[in-house]
């Protein structure tokens, strides 16, 4: 079963579908491009030294993964990636909170950096990073042949509360530091190669806010995971690590009250802008399953 037959729905407009379909039966496309600034970021400059280093780490790591050290083998390495401000944060601290077993991280950290020289002696690892979503090809070359197995979760959003949410590092500079056009070429393009593969879940931050036990439900299915801990109760157990909670603006019980607030009268010139930027972003929608045809421009043309 592809990504593409096995979205977990989420909240929609009135007769919209959002079983994430329609477009995903054909061959499957050629990957799109990784952004340059992502490439140029994951490129490990060329030390003699720290190469053997690598390679010597590399290798204990390989023995770890068989067992044969005595240490708990990794089972699974779970990526979290996908569009920003779409509740990935919010997903790792459930997972990390909730589910037995789990290494995570205190901040995003590169999937494929961690696949090949984090210690894992825990049977499943996590990793969260929005751009991960151009490196699935490379983690999966990589598990290819290994006895862990990776799993990405793919987090989405309707694309007009993504493109009018602040962030709180940047707010008083304006909307999330994103380029509404980097989103659509890049970010989007690889969200649809993504839904080509059966190793691919994806997860609406409408459905995680609103029904995080469904949520919750789904991942333990896909992942086989074991879950001590509801996630609608994951803030009983969240711990302060890194930038999260400034991020999450504190743990606290998850609430869907902010799905469409977007359509608040304050950000209809900025609705404007994206329509103007984006201009097949009523087919984006559509595709996407947050809209079920072109009316709602009409109150912003």
């Amino acid at each position: 079963m592809r990504a593409a037959d096995r979205v977990i729905a989420g909240h929609a407009s009135p007769g919209s579908e959002l079983d994430g379909t329609r477009l995903f039966r054909g061959a499957r496309p050629a990957r799109p491009p990784i952004h340059p600034r992502d490439l140029e970021l994951a490129e490990i400059k060329p030390v003699a030294f720290g190469a053997i280093r690598r390679a010597l780490k590399r290798a204990v790591l390989d023995l770890v993964d068989t067992g044969w050290l005595g240490l708990p083998a990794l089972r699974t390495h779970v990526v979290i990636c996908g569009f920003v401000r779409s509740g990935s944060t919010l997903l790792q601290v459930m997972a990390e909170s909730c589910v037995r077993g789990v290494k995570a991280f205190p901040r995003e950290m590169r999937a494929l950096r961690m696949a090949q020289y984090a210690l894992r002696h825990h049977p499943i690892m996590i990793t969260k990073r929005p751009a991960d979503i151009g490196w699935m090809d490379e983690l999966r070359a990589f598990y290819a042949g290994r006895r862990p197995e990776v799993r990405f979760i793919v987090t989405i959003r309707d694309p007009r509360a993504i493109l009018t949410s602040t962030h709180p590092r940047t707010r008083e500079q304006g909307y999330h530091m994103m380029d509404p056009r980097s989103w659509r070429t890049n970010t989007f393009e690889h969200y649809r190669y993504a839904l080509h593969f059966d190793d691919t879940i994806v997860v609406r931050y409408e459905q995680l806010v609103a029904d995080p036990m469904g949520v919750q439900r789904s991942l333990t299915e896909f992942i086989g995971w074991t879950v001590d801990h509801p996630f609608d109760r994951y803030h009983e157990r969240a711990r302060v690590r890194g930038w999260r909670a400034e991020v999450m603006n504190g743990f606290r019980p998850v609430d869907p009250a902010g799905i469409d607030r977007w359509r608040d009268p304050k950000y209809r010139d900025r609705i404007r802008e994206l329509l103007e930027q984006i201009p097949d972003l009523p087919q984006v929608l559509i595709e996407m399953g947050y809209e079920p045809d072109t009316r709602w421009t009409r109150e912003y043309v």
